[in-house]
């Protein structure tokens, strides 16, 4: 990874990943991960039903409604470990997809990842699902297990607080 991809940059307001990839979304897997020219998309920051869970398949048919067959842009700095591009997914007029998932209820805000995000981003998203939560938005409509305990049986671990303050975001 280039010095430049991790400094991060600005994009749609944002900060973001100094890379891009911009194109339309040709598939949605489930209700995190996308494909745009080819490319696997992970959206960060946040994390959806597994399809095999309660609200997995409506968690997929929202971030369909959103994006598929749509143009987008995906910044990043970032793959994990399976080679997807960890990005953040804003459409045309800016609106922030992987944000737009956690509002509506059809995903949670991953904060054990809270660190790679700046404070203004780790704001929007607590409070994006706090209202979906209090409006029983979604899957908070129901009791909901999170998709990282229904896939690893733990709870994730949430740092106290981001011990080299803000990072650029992915």
């Amino acid at each position: 990874m280039s010095p430049e991809s991790v400094s991060g940059a600005t994009y749609c307001g944002a900060v973001t990943g100094a890379q891009r990839i911009a194109g339309k979304v040709t598939s949605v897997h489930d209700g995190d991960t996308i494909t745009v020219n080819g490319q696997s998309i992970r959206l960060d920051s946040i994390d959806a039903p597994e399809l095999a869970q309660a609200y997995g398949a409506q968690s997929r048919e929202h971030l369909s409604a959103l994006v598929l067959g749509q143009q987008v842009t995906v910044t990043y700095a970032q793959k994990d470990q399976y080679d997807r591009v960890l990005g953040t997914v804003f459409k045309p007029d800016c609106s922030n997809v992987n944000l737009s998932q956690v509002a509506s209820g059809a995903a949670w805000y991953y904060e054990a990842y809270k660190c790679e995000i700046d404070s203004h981003q780790r704001t929007a998203f607590a409070a994006a699902q706090a209202s979906a939560k209090a409006a029983a938005q979604g899957l908070w409509a129901a009791p909901a297990v999170a998709p990282w305990i229904f896939r690893n049986g733990v709870d994730a671990k949430v740092p106290a607080s981001c011990p080299n303050g803000d990072a650029p975001s992915n």
